[in-house]
């Protein structure tokens, strides 16, 4: 097994590295398979990771990768190393020269110790992410609190006017430029739907950073995330990334493949922290934990099931309620695996016609390697309840995958109940606002699951609360955030 396990892990490495690197002699493969031989320890996985995914694949390397060494954080040696040990090894481009992945600019590291000139130590994950800072100055080489802030694995060298410009932004793609050194780019972009500030990395490294962030969250589930953070966090076990961070990591992750740079840091840092990241040693645990693999079973041989299948986002689409003489559209995500025939979306149980879907045949080409976006439109032709039933099914599928369609339609006479008192977002000292809604009718209101007649933002914690009404006819429910 663990032979096995190197083989295929080193063999999908190798075939990437080639592709991001231009690697070309057979002796470089030689010399890199003895060195990963030596260096990426399959012992170190146990093999109770076998046969898990999700979040129980998560919690697993959690447990594993949160027991590591704690690194003095600076350019002074104590204990034997500093944050400036390590990147003489795991940063080191040859020729003593350092490897910046956020600028083209020339850096040497100095003769005997300390940091290079001109350059920041950079978290990658800002430490403002968590809330760390300096509160222990007796305890020389250690003054943060969070094992996160000392951790090599998502720390790098950084040219300081890019770091600077980087700031504590969330990853994303820039559309709107404020800094651009040709490595680094700053400026505003969406995320969440939102205009925000952002750092967008080189192609060539937007894999390495996915790779730190997944690495992140997975050693550091348990953290509580500070405001800025929800951007791409969640403040949970699992996934720990919303919808936003969650998408952009796993479409850098698969653009950019492991590097062989990215192998050797890998095997750096583990000399002197003691702990890995396993989605450099095994990518595809991330399509096992986030992606397209979660209703599989990890195996460290890389083999699963060769069934063609097909997943659906969600098993479930509901509309709501809406007005007579309109319509809704919303999309589902369908991904399939080692299918090779094309897939048939069709709408069961639906006489008058209130579900329509496009398109109805979908590649297996694109299913296998995308996914699709299939497009759902409710548009009435009653008032009342619907339902229908989205198959999708195909010649080779061992058996149909079935969404269950619903929505609900009121009179355009009728007001639809709304919350009419709540803001999408409140600092934490701003007055308890009265629950209410457009309509007056008895209603139940919860926040966050307990019963409530004020929204009180003192009572809440930063980040995302659920509002939730209910009445005898109808429910709804409002995400508010919460900032300091």
């Amino acid at each position: 097994m663990a032979n096995r396990g190197f083989l295929h892990t080193f063999g999908t490495l190798f075939q990437n590295s080639m592709n991001k690197r231009h690697t070309t002699f057979i002796a470089a493969l030689c010399g890199i398979c003895f060195s990963l031989l030596a260096e990426m320890p399959r012992d170190y996985y146990p093999n109770t990771l076998e046969g898990t995914s999700g979040a129980e694949l998560k919690t697993g390397l959690h447990n594993l990768l949160k027991e590591h060494t704690r690194i003095a954080y600076g350019s002074r040696n104590y204990n034997g190393a500093c944050t400036w040990t390590v990147f003489r090894k795991s940063d080191n481009r040859g020729n003593n020269m350092v490897w910046d992945m956020y600028s083209n600019n020339s850096y040497s590291f100095p003769s005997g110790s300390g940091a290079a000139k001109g350059m920041n130590i950079e978290h990658s994950v800002p430490k403002s992410w968590w809330g760390d800072s300096y509160y222990d100055n007796t305890t020389p080489g250690y003054p943060y609190q969070y094992d996160a802030t000392y951790d090599l694995h998502h720390l790098t060298p950084s040219d300081a006017d890019a770091n600077s410009a980087k700031s504590n932004y969330p990853l994303g793609e820039v559309i709107t430029v404020s800094f651009d050194n040709g490595v680094s780019k700053v400026g505003t972009g969406y995320a969440n739907g939102k205009s925000t500030n952002l750092f967008e990395p080189a192609d060539e490294y937007k894999g390495d950073f996915a790779r730190m962030y997944f690495y992140f969250v997975t050693c550091y589930q348990d953290y509580e995330w500070k405001s800025q953070a929800t951007t791409m966090f969640a403040q949970n076990s699992y996934p720990t990334l919303n919808a936003y961070g969650l998408s952009l990591l796993l479409r850098w992750h698969r653009q950019d493949p492991v590097s062989q740079k990215e192998i050797d840091r890998n095997n750096a840092v583990y000399s002197f922290q003691g702990n890995r990241n396993p989605f450099i040693d095994y990518p595809n645990m991330v399509e096992y934990i986030w992606g397209d693999s979660i209703d599989y079973e990890f195996s460290f041989s890389g083999a699963h099931s060769t069934t063609p299948a097909v997943n659906a986002s969600s098993d479930r689409i509901d509309f709501g309620y809406i007005a007579d003489g309109t319509s809704k559209t919303t999309e589902i995500y369908i991904k399939g695996r080692n299918l090779t025939s094309t897939v048939t979306a069709m709408i069961l149980n639906d006489d008058r016609g209130e579900f329509s879907i496009s398109p109805t045949s979908l590649s297996a080409d694109e299913l296998n390697m995308t996914g699709i976006n299939l497009t759902v439109t409710f548009s009435p032709q009653t008032i009342g309840t619907h339902n229908a039933t989205l198959r999708l099914t195909s010649d080779e599928l061992e058996s149909a995958t079935d969404i269950i369609l619903a929505g609900s339609v009121l009179s355009s006479q009728v007001s639809f109940p709304e919350i009419v008192s709540l803001k999408s977002s409140y600092k934490k000292s701003d007055s308890a606002v009265q629950l209410r809604l457009n309509t007056d009718v008895t209603v139940k209101w919860t926040v966050d699951g307990k019963s409530a007649t004020h929204f009180t933002p003192a009572d809440l914690t930063p980040g995302l609360h659920t509002v939730k009404f209910t009445t005898s006819t109808s429910s709804g429910k409002m995400r508010v955030q919460i900032v300091e």
